[in-house]
């Protein structure tokens, strides 16, 4: 019998799409904003869009960032998705500055105002966000992204993919251990997505 995997309700919207594609895939599924429900949790999956701010510093000093903190450091399947994936490195210069959880090493840096890209003869303004289809490397998968910031990680080695928007070549997927990350949306990426979040499911299975 499966594991049943726990949706961290933080405040950060995008559950009801996220919760529909674990269904799909197979996950049986509940969705908490309880922290000792999420920190006693075997399979953790936390999703987030918006922005760091105030809500986000609430949460990493506060009981919800103890608790996921303690899922990652017993060693538990732990997917962080967009916004998710950020919280889990140092910080972000979003707002002025602000942390993260620090269990990854790197920082949440926005894109430059400035980029452009070459279409024939022409060079295009790209706008940000960065929204849309991106190829990410080596898998050659397409996914959806939807963000104005990205990370930058210190270590290469925690970076399981990676894609480029103009000149920026950032983290689209990371990994290291037990934790796993996303940049794009699954739940928005149909077939590429959802074979993403399958097998994440089935790594946490083993």
């Amino acid at each position: 019998m499966a594991r049943e995997l726990t949706l961290v309700d933080a405040g950060l919207g995008n559950l009801a799409s996220v919760e529909r594609a674990l269904i799909q895939v197979g996950s049986a599924t509940q969705i908490t904003d309880d922290p000792d429900k999420v920190a006693t949790s075997r399979i953790v999956v936390f999703p987030g869009q918006g922005a760091f701010g105030k809500h986000t510093d609430q949460l990493v000093s506060g009981a919800m960032g103890e608790a996921l903190r303690m899922v990652i450091q017993r060693g538990d399947p732990f997917l962080g998705i967009c916004l998710g994936m950020q919280l889990l490195f140092d910080g972000s210069e979003e707002g002025g500055g602000h942390r993260g959880l620090g269990v990854l090493s790197g920082k949440c840096r926005r894109f430059p105002d400035d980029m452009t890209a070459a279409e024939g003869e022409r060079v295009r303004k790209l706008k940000i966000p960065h929204m849309g289809w991106n190829e990410v490397q080596p898998s050659g998968e397409h996914y959806y992204f939807v963000h104005s910031y990205y990370v930058d990680a210190d270590k290469s080695d925690d970076v399981m993919w990676s894609t480029t928007y103009g000149d920026v070549t950032f983290a689209a997927a990371v990994r290291r251990e037990n934790i796993f990350g996303c940049q794009f949306h699954p739940e928005k990426s149909q077939q590429s997505g959802l074979r993403f979040l399958r097998a994440f499911l089935l790594g946490s299975r083993q």
